[in-house]
């Protein structure tokens, strides 16, 4: 794989630099009367994605589906890999951020089961977020949400760092699991494996949870452990 130079990395898709050059174009730009802008493109890609999956979104396919040409296209967007940046934050965007009352750690369930809803509702999507770092607009809003929430759970910000990027990657992890098209989610081996094994005695168990249920059990273990760190340690169990 080829590096990077620092230039190129200030202006690669998805990247802080990328965003800043991409949210300045829009300013400058002045759509005329009719014409096609950036936000029914990414509709339109988004759209696509989710009735054909993830290889079907090309400039000349999505152009044809919009009734103009790849060149008209490239006016507004430079590459696939442009598209699926903007695609995977309007995507974010679809994540309920609405605020309330409720105690922290139910904001935290409350915000981790509708990040993966989110991304369940677009599997053609899913494929596209191992591309490039969530640095969207919608991105941020959200991480600013997750962390926040963590932080009035009482724990220290070191803590809510690290545990927010575990959240990320136990939802993603969730989701590319359910994405991938598997009959055997969880590895369980074949019905007729009755060999004494623990897989065998409790073969029940193992397939009677829905992927739902799983994560949210995974989640309120994960969420007991950070409320465990917050209480006193009590000196008689050291």
């Amino acid at each position: 794989m080829t590096s990077l130079s620092t230039d190129d990395s200030l202006t690669e898709p998805g990247s802080v630099g990328w965003w800043d050059a991409h949210a300045t174009r829009l300013q400058r730009r002045r759509p005329r009367a009719g014409g096609l802008t950036v936000e029914q493109i990414v509709d339109s890609a988004l759209s696509l994605a989710d009735c054909d999956g993830y290889d079907s979104l090309t400039v000349r396919h999505l152009a044809g589906r919009l009734g103009t040409s790849s060149a008209t296209l490239y006016r507004h967007v430079a590459s696939v890999d442009e598209l699926w940046v903007l695609v995977v934050d309007r995507v974010l965007g679809e994540i309920d951020l609405a605020q309330d009352a409720s105690a922290a750690r139910a904001r935290v369930v409350r915000l981790s089961i509708d990040f993966r809803r989110v991304l369940l509702d677009h599997p053609g999507v899913v494929p596209a977020l191992r591309a490039a770092p969530l640095l969207g607009p919608n991105a941020r809003r959200s991480a600013e949400a997750g962390l926040s929430h963590l932080l009035d759970m009482g724990l220290a910000p070191d803590i809510a760092v690290t545990s927010y990027l575990a959240l990320i990657d136990f939802v993603l992890g969730s989701v590319y699991f359910d994405t991938a098209g598997s009959a055997h989610r969880y590895g369980i081996p074949p019905s007729h494996a009755e060999d004494g094994s623990l897989f065998a005695r409790h073969r029940d168990a193992l397939t009677s949870h829905t992927s739902d249920e799983v994560f949210r059990a995974g989640l309120a273990t994960f969420l007991d452990g950070l409320d465990a760190c917050q209480r006193p340690v009590d000196t008689r169990e050291r």
